[in-house]
């Protein structure tokens, strides 16, 4: 985390979406920098986000998903294999929210989902990866990013009308305290077929997965199953999808290598889309 200490603040009027991580003033924007009324200064990256993450936040050198995942991440999304996905959580907010709400979408990646939102009037990112978050300033200049723990969000108390999860953390506590009342938390899981295919292409055994979110601290209103097919047709694509899985790590070598060797691959793409209220 990057900032420094002022002895006399000097601010102007505009205030950010966030709050200083170190005592949870307000935080302002000044020309290149936000700083609270206690002095803390952090620096604006030359993207446009903010590095918020404290060093007791942190659990390595380098948290979250490392450059090369991101990479891969960022380069298999640009190819809208997920596209339906993003229009469907779209529609689900416009569906519960109208227009003009005010969005924090929780483990925001490289942006791609967010970028897709439609109806929101103010839109605000973070991810513990500063890799991921430095793709999401770029690729929202609408929004304000920073990296942050999900666990320990730099938000006041009930200051958006929804809240987006989409393959991170359950931190459901924080979710629920910035929530506003009757204010909505979508959170997208995997469902047991997610990606069957190349599952049974790098394991000898599969098995069924089902991680449909639970919550005790927020009222379930609904569970909405998406499934649909796509089709990778380049071999870059499907080495950026693989690697940006768990799949990289944990699958046997030699299966990657045979996987690496395939031209084009038929998927399977099956998600929950689960809704929540304050």
């Amino acid at each position: 985390m990057w900032y420094r200490f002022l002895s006399i603040p000097c601010y102007n009027e505009r205030m950010t979406a966030f709050l200083c991580p170190i005592c949870r003033e307000r935080l302002n924007r000044t020309s290149g920098s936000a700083v609270c009324t206690n002095g803390h200064v952090f620096d604006f990256a030359k993207e446009g986000y903010l590095n918020l993450l404290t060093a007791g936040e942190k659990n390595s050198l380098d948290p979250g998903d490392n450059k090369d995942m991101v990479l891969a991440r960022k380069n298999f999304l640009d190819g809208d294999y997920y596209l339906p996905l993003a229009q469907e959580v779209d529609g689900t907010l416009t569906a519960y929210l109208g227009g003009g709400y005010s969005l924090l979408d929780a483990g925001v990646g490289t942006g791609y989902y967010l970028s897709h939102v439609t109806g929101a009037g103010k839109k605000a990112g973070v991810d513990i990866s500063k890799h991921a978050v430095r793709y999401a300033a770029k690729k929202n200049k609408d929004a304000e990013c920073a990296v942050a723990s999900v666990y320990s969000l730099p938000f006041a108390d009930e200051s958006f009308d929804a809240v987006t999860c989409v393959f991170s953390p359950y931190a459901y506590s924080e979710y629920k305290r910035v929530l506003k009342r009757g204010g909505k938390l979508i959170v997208v899981s995997p469902r047991e077929n997610h990606l069957v295919e190349l599952r049974k292409r790098l394991y000898t055994s599969v098995h069924a997965v089902d991680n449909k979110a639970e919550s005790e601290e927020l009222k379930k209103i609904e569970d909405k199953a998406l499934t649909f097919r796509f089709e990778i047709e380049k071999s870059e694509d499907i080495a950026a999808l693989v690697k940006m899985t768990p799949y990289a790590y944990r699958a046997p070598k030699e299966k990657i290598e045979e996987l690496s060797k395939i031209g084009s691959l038929s998927l399977t793409a099956d998600f929950w889309i689960s809704v929540f209220e304050k």
